[in-house]
């Protein structure tokens, strides 16, 4: 049989059909997974859902003028699942990221400190070692350009570049300032005045020469410093380094670019510690304590980096142990009496913050704004329902209402109650065994783990 390789799919000329049309929607408002993908506008977010979270976060990781300490680590408490899933975390760590980087933290800080905050996502079966830990942190600063605005920073402070110059590059530093060729056209000696001031502000710092050479010639690109540094760094390379880029190397960077703190939001650290054997459990949580409270670093001296874990029960339950033989419970509290102190807990949705969410998601497919802010096609108590047999878990109510609006489209329903929603439910497969919800009421915020582990 002979295959085309060149083939293109056919277009069918005219508009598709759009079944949702009838309820005033132009799709299904609803995700058929409802997951954050990092760096795109793919879920809408309320920040009115997690007012009182965003202020607790506030109060543990930004430093102001009357507020001046921070905690060196916090944590996310999924308090809606025992395994953590589904209740917007991912959504909210990106938010206050976002909220951080738009001016660097000029306005959460009232202006008293520069902050970045990277999201950091580990990855399955391997962030197991903290060196791969390590590495990880400083690839999400490289991805999200934190290290290249650092670069941007040390640029516009090298003297090199005429005023008149970066009066032009203050909107757009990554096209401008970032730019070798464009700071070529404007007559800027980038070759060798400019990479030779960086650098040896870099290792006046105390930037190791190799590092502060890399970092001058290509950490103001990301392609650049991809390709000609992190590209050659080796595993061997990872390991032997024991962190000491991540924590010594661009601490004095960030610190010489005007950074007052780093954020570091861990998502998923499940996928951390599910992964690990009791031992590197251990060595994982010593080195926490090493890197982030008191060991001979760069960081612990200057009090750098915070460390924001999310975390659910089940995980707390097998860190516990581990983090109280490290002497850590000390400085982060992970259970007991001094636990909400370090930690930011997130709980079931309540039914006044249901039905904002969902208005929020029709409202972003309505074909007729006279229709927007409201439930249609459902009505109050379809969304009391989905909520209800979801545990309170925003990500599996949304799932239930995509599912209940092809249903809609398919059975054609004139519109959708708790009966409809019923419906939906009876008529889903059975789950896997992984994928089972676990809805069972969860103890209180502060559970007394004392002797986990010790049987």
């Amino acid at each position: 049989m002979t295959i085309d390789w060149l083939r293109k799919p056919q277009i069918t000329p005219g508009e598709k059909e759009n079944p949702f049309e009838r309820f005033g929607l132009s799709q299904n408002p609803f995700p058929n997974k409802a997951s954050i993908v990092v760096g795109s506008d793919n879920l809408p977010y309320l920040p009115d859902l997690r007012a009182k979270e965003e202020q607790d976060f506030e109060t543990l990781m930004i430093p102001r003028p009357d507020r001046p300490a921070t905690r060196v680590i916090a944590f996310l408490m999924d308090y809606a699942t025992r395994r953590g899933r589904g209740i917007g975390k991912t959504a909210f760590l990106n938010h206050q990221r976002e909220r951080i980087m738009e001016d660097l933290g000029n306005r959460l800080t009232n202006g008293s400190h520069v902050l970045f905050a990277t999201y950091v996502l580990p990855l399955p079966g391997g962030t197991r070692k903290f060196w791969q830990f390590a590495r990880l942190i400083t690839e999400a600063m490289s991805e999200q350009r934190i290290i290249a605005m650092a670069l941007w920073r040390l640029r516009a402070f090298s003297g090199v570049i005429p005023s008149q110059v970066l009066e032009q590059a203050v909107d757009n530093p990554e096209d401008t300032i970032g730019d070798d060729v464009w700071l070529r056209k404007q007559g800027v000696d980038v070759d060798f005045q400019l990479a030779h001031v960086v650098r040896t502000m870099l290792e006046h710092e105390g930037v190791r020469a190799e590092i502060a050479e890399a970092l001058a010639l290509y950490g103001h690109a990301l392609p650049d410093w991809q390709r000609s540094f992190l590209a050659r760094q080796t595993e061997f390379r990872w390991r032997q380094d024991n962190a000491r880029l991540v924590f010594d190397d661009l601490v004095h960077l960030f610190i010489l670019a005007g950074f007052s703190k780093g954020l570091l939001l861990v998502d998923e650290t499940e996928k951390i510690v599910l992964e690990q054997n009791v031992r590197e459990r251990r060595a994982f949580v010593d080195l926490i304590r090493y890197y982030f409270v008191d060991g001979p670093c760069e960081n612990t001296r200057r009090d750098f980096y915070s460390l924001f874990l999310t975390i659910h029960p089940y995980l707390q339950e097998l860190l516990v142990p581990h983090w109280e033989a490290a002497g850590l419970d000390r400085f982060a509290a992970l259970s007991r009496e001094f636990a909400d102190k370090y930690t930011v807990y997130f709980t079931p949705l309540k039914q006044e913050s249901a039905e904002p969410l969902v208005k929020v998601y029709l409202d972003t497919s309505r074909l007729n704004d006279d229709q927007k802010g409201s439930l249609i096609p459902f009505n109050k108590a379809a969304v009391e329902e989905a909520l209800a047999r979801s545990g309170g878990v925003p990500g599996r109510m949304l799932i239930l209402l995509y599912h209940a609006m092809e249903k809609a489209v398919k059975e054609g329903w004139p519109s959708i109650g708790a009966e409809q929603i019923h419906q939906v439910i009876q008529a889903r497969p059975p789950e896997e065994p992984d994928g089972e919800a676990d809805v069972r009421p969860l103890p209180p915020p502060h559970p007394d783990l004392k002797g986990v582990g010790q049987r």
